[in-house]
């Protein structure tokens, strides 16, 4: 078996993430493949458009052979603590060979060379690091500068100082260096991959071509719920699960959703604000002043907005605060070695494969039932899973508000992963 990782959204599966899928196990010639994927909450702090368990049965009818859960506590937060849940999640499985991702620039090279630097931080460019801090220039204009410096001088790769400046400010390929980072953290014998992302921009837009990003999937499933507007862009059975989804009273999910669980939690917790992670700085009381000005989340975000804090940024830490997630528990849990269980969502027969070879080279709890679950009084353990099931909760107090009478508690307890023979 040659297993192949995927670190995920599924936001929902369209024709780019199945281009990727299939380019990734050409390039490393998997036989088998394992997603891990954020559940119900996206690394942008927003709710996805449909549920796990049904996003993941979209990935394995696309061709993924194996979805799991990426716990809530890394799903949702920086590409750093995104990328290291998800690298140590497939590092704590014992038998995953590779892991592919998409990337601006296409080039694993250059970003393994990044990363290599930023984990070493060699004397030199440290120096370099602390002089362009001292001429008052912004922490990441300084890192990128110090970076060249130390790259072109060594002469370990041709590059210019504005390509890799826009190398160091591109999403996928910041992600991708975490993945690294993660990877050489962990001493991990996982090899990184990268393929090129084609077409549309990661917040483009605009629906103009067959390959379109996931943001502009959401926005005209947001703006017109006639899936006629997108049918090109996603493969068969993504079009089908969500017309399936509609039909049965499941609609997309989006921020506003929340607006007022998390006005009427912001209100409530007005002096326990700062105990959420990411809200520091002044921000609480930005947030609670705002919240009595605003009627809907893009408000809010707008209004809190500030030259300090991006919109992603902004939209975590509400996240944050509705989810409850508290510092504490990010601190305890963001730089863990091991994660130690896997949540099985949905699989095939391959999948079955790799679920029995997993069991014989780790010893990490993998959970199909959550009555038969062993360790949930474990510290780290419980920490992370009882994340998992309030998220899965908040998000169903949405979700199935149309079918509220199939609503019959914690759904996690409740709902088996999905096999797709």
């Amino acid at each position: 078996m040659n297993l192949l990782g995927l670190i995920v959204e599924y936001n929902p599966f369209h024709n780019g993430h199945l281009y990727h899928l299939n380019e990734s196990k050409k390039i490393t010639g998997a036989t088998h493949t394992i997603a891990v994927m954020s559940g119900n909450f996206m690394q942008r702090g927003t709710p996805a458009l449909l549920d796990k368990f049904t996003r993941a049965e979209m990935a394995v009818k696309n061709g993924v052979d194996l979805v799991v859960e990426l716990p809530t506590l890394y799903a949702c937060q920086s590409a750093e603590i995104f990328a290291h849940g998800g690298i140590t999640l497939l590092n704590s499985l014992n038998c995953v060979d590779s892991v592919c991702f998409g990337s601006e620039i296409g080039d694993v090279d250059i970003l393994f060379l990044i990363a290599k630097i930023l984990i070493e931080e060699p004397s030199e460019f440290k120096n370099a690091l602390k002089n362009y801090l001292a001429e008052g220039l912004p922490f990441p204009k300084a890192r990128s500068s110090a970076l060249f410096d130390y790259i072109s001088e060594n002469k370990l790769y041709n590059t210019s100082k504005e390509n890799l400046t826009e190398i160091l400010n591109s999403p996928n390929n910041i992600l991708g260096i975490e993945y690294i980072k993660s990877i050489l953290k962990l001493n991990s014998s996982i090899k990184p991959y990268t393929i090129n992302r084609v077409n549309s921009g990661y917040n483009s837009l605009n629906i103009d071509n067959s390959i379109c990003s996931a943001s502009a999937i959401r926005n005209a499933l947001k703006n017109n719920s006639d899936l006629n507007d997108i049918n090109y862009t996603i493969p068969n059975p993504t079009y089908d699960m969500i017309s399936e989804a509609l039909q049965n009273g499941f609609n997309p999910v989006f921020g506003d959703d929340f607006y007022q669980i998390l006005y009427s939690i912001i209100i409530r917790d007005k002096d326990n604000l700062t105990d959420y992670f990411e809200v520091n700085e002044g921000i609480e009381n930005k947030i609670y002043n705002s919240i009595f000005k605003c009627t809907n989340f893009e408000e809010l975000q707008n209004e809190v907005k500030s030259k300090r804090y991006t919109m992603t940024k902004i939209c975590r830490t509400l996240n944050n605060i509705m989810l409850g997630i508290k510092k504490e528990d990010i601190l305890k849990t963001k730089d863990l070695n091991s994660i130690p269980y896997l949540r099985v969502l949905a699989f095939n027969d391959k999948g079955c494969e790799i679920l029995k070879k997993i069991k014989n080279n780790s010893d990490i709890e993998v959970i199909t039932k959550f009555s038969k679950i062993k360790h949930i009084d474990v510290d780290n353990f419980k920490t992370l899973i009882n994340y998992d099931i309030k998220a899965t909760n908040m998000y169903n107090l949405i979700y199935y508000k149309n079918n509220i009478s199939k609503l019959k508690g914690p759904m996690d307890y409740m709902t088996s992963p999905k096999y797709i023979k």
